[in-house]
């Protein structure tokens, strides 16, 4: 019986003693609790299956069950255990000693004494169906294979997580143990040398290392070099060539022969590997320089259709699922410590993903902010001049925050892709590392004052005066003297009152029929009714929020930061009315609205988020009630 007391090896013991995997489990109790309490005064480790055998085996037998190392089968015959690896051990033992194992063929069945299912056996053709094996192990994975030698070559028994290596390894010791016979190194050396005439050395090299390093011999056939191909590709043709002429094969000459059968396929695979590998890592140098192109963002679709400098499609070089392992690990680990990794996938507001190089970020930003200054020029100067025109300013021509709020919402609606660069803290975290760089950053590139964000009008370099002279100068010049428009303004308003008080009356009756916003009003009405306390209005509890939020102890200050959310809140809310339908609004369409808002940039910095998202909420709710966002 075996040293080890666990049950498994016991079973496995008493299964090899009687030459079957399945054993009577009654017997092999009784079996095993006479033998224990006969062996515990000398090894006390089998006390423990003196007493309770039955169950104390059965409990065992259960776990191994779970584990698929046994498989219970109940009949009328009694109860047995079939053990799932009993021939695979025996095959895995042949392979345990291969030293002393050089000088004979492969295990068979024969040689092995056992005759195995054939659910247990996957049987392949040597030399035809070992590569296919070989590229897909997992689609054909089972405990043990058969290979077929075309001819007289014989069967091999290997087990299948022995497949390529462990096979590999035994099969140069046997070509070893050829070579070291009846001068067959010498007489296949001789017949080498024409064919390697150039390569004398590396040929006196490479049997050195068969004959006394074969460790090397495997490590230059998995690297699939290509003298180490060459070599190998010559020999075996030699030596078979040599061993088909004899009619009757000795032991070690037919250990040979299967050798050189499993040598010669692995010689191939690893070659045909190796170039695969080689133009892997050239299609992932070209993808890596596709990414430095113009425009430096790309989408998964734009990735997919890469192309080498010859116009190759790099997917197919590299296959789909390696593409997005090679970009996970580029966006998921950083090359020094402490930095970016070299890839960033960015997203913007419609959750389109752009992969975008760490190094070509700040280019990016400031090609972007390039492209995007006569864009934003354009629109405010559209919606200034038509102001003026009609004789109306707004906050933003005479300050300087208001005008940033507005050049932000433009930004936002005509550059989201700028917008989403440039709202992300990874930004500074690059500007960072080129900054400390040896290189340093560019002027063009510094979109930061310490940690801070320069404004947007700042660094798309438009200025509100310069902007507003220069509309006023394409206009008549009545339009921009004050005095004249004043007098215009007079007796424009002097009309609109008269106009006002006819049109009144129709305008209340028509109002609630032509209001856009109805269903829209009427469900925030309804959240509203949910939030607010029955002691309050909804002014009086936007005050208590803001109280709660803005912890600023200096009075102006407090209400400069309550209005600048009120107009970061009303600029948001009416770029969303743009894109919506005005139907009415549920709690959770409201709720992903403001999630939105407390994204913003200076809304991150607020100590009391929770209680900054009730009071933005309520006050969307109150902007749409009273239609003061139309």
């Amino acid at each position: 019986m075996p040293q080890k007391t666990d049950l498994y090896t016991i079973l496995n013991s008493y299964a090899r003693k009687n030459d079957s995997p399945k054993i009577d489990m009654e017997t092999f109790i009784t079996f095993l609790e006479k033998y224990a309490k006969r062996i515990c005064e000398e090894k006390p480790e089998w006390t423990k299956w003196t007493e309770q055998t039955g169950t104390r085996v059965w409990m065992d037998v259960n776990h191994l069950a779970e584990d698929e190392r046994v498989v219970i089968e109940n009949d009328e015959t009694g109860n047995h255990v079939y053990l799932s690896h009993y021939f695979l051990e025996q095959v895995k033992e042949a392979y345990r000693k291969p030293d002393n194992e050089s000088d004979v063929p492969f295990p068979d069945e024969m040689s092995l004494n056992i005759e195995i299912p054939q659910e247990q056996i996957k049987s392949l053709d040597v030399p035809a169906a070992l590569p296919h094996f070989l590229e897909n192990p997992q689609k054909e994975w089972l405990p043990i294979i058969k290979f077929i030698f075309p001819g007289e070559g014989g069967i091999a028994l290997v087990p299948a997580p022995m497949i390529p290596n462990t096979l590999l390894e035994f099969s140069i010791l046997k070509i070893r143990n050829y070579l070291n016979r009846r001068g067959n190194k010498d007489f296949i050396q001789r017949k080498l040398s024409p064919r390697m005439v150039s390569k004398a050395d590396y040929l006196n090299d490479t049997f050195d290392k068969i004959m006394i390093r074969p460790a090397d011999s495997l490590n230059d056939i998995k690297a699939g070099r290509e003298i180490s191909f060459s070599f190998w590709a010559h020999f075996c043709s030699l030596v078979k060539s040599d061993l088909s002429q004899k009619k009757e094969l000795l032991s070690e000459e037919l250990a040979a022969l299967q050798s050189i059968y499993i040598i010669e396929v692995c010689n191939n695979f690893f070659k045909t590997k190796a170039v695969k590998t080689k133009e892997t890592e050239l299609a992932f140098k070209n993808f890596e320089l596709e990414m430095e192109k113009s425009p430096y963002y790309f989408s998964r679709e734009t990735i997919a259709a890469f192309k080498d400098n010859k116009g190759i499609p790099l997917l197919g070089v590299y296959t789909q699922d390696g593409l997005d392992a090679y970009i996970k690990k580029r966006v998921s680990e950083p090359v020094t410590p402490n930095e970016l990794p070299d890839l960033l996938f960015f997203y913007t507001e419609d959750k389109q993903a752009w992969l975008i190089k760490k190094t070509k970020l700040l280019p990016l930003c400031a090609r972007l902010l390039t492209e995007t200054r006569p864009v934003i020029i354009k629109a405010i100067s559209r919606r200034w001049k038509k102001m003026l025109t009609e004789y109306v300013r707004e906050k933003a021509m005479d300050d300087d925050r208001e005008f940033e709020r507005l050049v932000l919402s433009n930004v936002e609606e005509y550059a989201p892709m700028l917008m989403t660069l440039l709202m992300d803290k990874r930004l500074y975290l690059v500007h960072e590392e080129v900054q400390a760089s040896k290189k340093g950053i560019q002027e063009s590139s510094r979109f930061f004052q310490k940690s801070e964000l320069l404004p947007l009008h700042i660094l798309l370099l438009i200025k509100r005066k310069q902007l507003l002279s220069d509309i006023k100068l394409l206009m008549p010049f009545w339009y921009t003297m004050p005095v004249i428009s004043s007098i215009i303004v007079f007796f424009k308003k002097s009309g609109k009152k008269k106009k006002k008080i006819n049109e009144e009356e129709k305008s209340i009756n028509k109002k609630e029929a032509e209001d856009p916003l109805k269903e829209l009003r009427k469900s925030a009405a309804e959240i509203a009714a949910t939030m607010i306390p029955p002691e309050k209005n909804i002014d009086s509890y936007l005050n208590e929020l803001a109280s709660r939020w803005g912890l600023l102890v200096d009075k102006q200050a407090k209400a400069n930061l309550v209005e600048d959310v009120n107009s970061l809140v009303r600029d948001k809310l009416r770029h969303w009315l743009r894109i919506h339908k005005k139907g009415a609004i549920s709690t959770d369409t409201l709720d992903g609205l403001i999630n939105a808002i407390m994204n913003s940039q200076g809304l991150l910095k607020i100590s009391e988020p929770r209680i900054l998202f009730q009071y933005i909420k309520l006050y969307v709710i109150k902007l749409l009630i009273n239609r003061t966002i139309m």
